[in-house]
């Protein structure tokens, strides 16, 4: 028996090591996973690719943690690294947790919304401020119409236009009641016309008078029509009074006062001269009318032309020859005054 083992080479009593084939028929211990609720079903396979590779990475962390754990030589490392291509592939059938696939999904979820909401990403597309600019330049423009539009509206000379279309409008509305006849001249027809056009009773009698004594001839008629819409505005005599003082004011301002001694003007200043002792005496005429006007001291006319009274006479005889036959006209104002109380009563 001792001659047997003599003969017999000497074998360190160590460790068996196993042949290089039989280790990697093998299997290395791996810790158990812990007991999670089964893996819910994957509805889109195409996914399947990420998800192994997240896991496998995984598995290489885990079994990095159990080899801290469980020491080994270097033989076995190297064995172990080189059997983790062979771990990779048998862990692909494998599926994730619930827990990491419910975190996958709300990532991609997440990702998908903020790509389709529309908005400025800092620091990842220009497309809003390519429209930010024609947006400004729009609201610029807009802004700069509407002032223009304000001020065009507000400004003196779109005030004066609007001015004259409302006298337009009120000269032409007057005349077209004279057409009509006495019974057109009435205060209620001027009622409308004042709540029409914004203009007092008084505006209304000094724009017709001073239209008239422009723009028609001085005739009876002429006379008459004034007579008419002076009763039917229902003013008193001081308001007549200082109606007939405005006009007066208008005309010098306009046109000057009364110069009696023309000499020396040009054409031109000679004719203005004229037609202002002409307007004087019109006025004057109306003024000395008891149906128009009565005689107060509110009545300024002379003071306002800047004419004597010789000189208000000698206008005056002119005045008298240029309205035509007296008598006539007087007739004519009897004759309205009669149809008038006919027609109150």
């Amino acid at each position: 028996m001792a001659s047997s083992i003599m003969g017999q080479p000497h074998v360190f009593a160590g460790p068996k090591v196993l042949p290089v084939a039989a280790f990697r028929r093998v299997a290395l211990p791996f810790p158990a996973p812990p007991s999670l609720p089964p893996p819910l079903p994957l509805a889109r396979p195409r996914r399947l690719a990420s998800l192994v590779a997240t896991r496998a990475k995984g598995k290489t962390t885990a079994q990095e943690g159990s080899g801290s754990l469980q020491p080994k030589s270097a033989k076995d490392s190297d064995k172990s690294s080189a059997s983790v291509p062979t771990e990779e592939e048998e862990e692909v059938e494998e599926d994730l947790p619930w827990i990491q696939e419910k975190a996958m999904d709300l990532v991609e979820f997440t990702g998908t919304v903020t790509q389709a909401i529309p908005g400025p990403r800092v620091g990842q597309s220009k497309l809003p401020w390519i429209l930010a600019a024609p947006l400004a330049y729009i609201g610029l423009s807009f802004v700069i119409a509407f002032v223009k539009t304000v001020r065009k509206f507000t400004s003196p000379r779109a005030q004066k236009r609007r001015l004259v279309n409302k006298n337009a409008m009120l000269l032409k509305s007057i005349d077209e009641l004279f057409v009509e006849g006495d019974s057109g001249v009435q205060y209620p027809a001027l009622e409308g016309l004042m709540q029409k056009t914004g203009f007092s009773m008084e505006e209304i009698l000094r724009k017709y008078i001073r239209y008239a004594l422009n723009e028609k001839p001085f005739s009876p008629e002429l006379v008459v029509n004034l007579i008419h819409l002076r009763k039917a505005s229902m003013l008193d005599d001081p308001q007549v009074a200082e109606v007939l003082n405005e006009v007066s004011r208008r005309i010098v301002k306009e046109k000057g006062p009364v110069v009696m001694d023309i000499s020396g003007f040009t054409e031109k200043g000679f004719k203005r001269k004229l037609a202002v002792q002409a307007l004087f005496g019109k006025i004057l005429y109306l003024s000395e009318l008891p149906e128009f006007c009565s005689r107060d001291g509110s009545l300024m006319t002379k003071e306002i032309f800047g004419v004597t009274d010789e000189d208000a006479d000698t206008l005056r005889i002119h005045t008298l020859s240029e309205s035509g036959d007296v008598d006539s006209l007087e007739k004519m104002v009897d004759d309205s005054d009669t149809e008038g109380s006919i027609d109150t009563s």
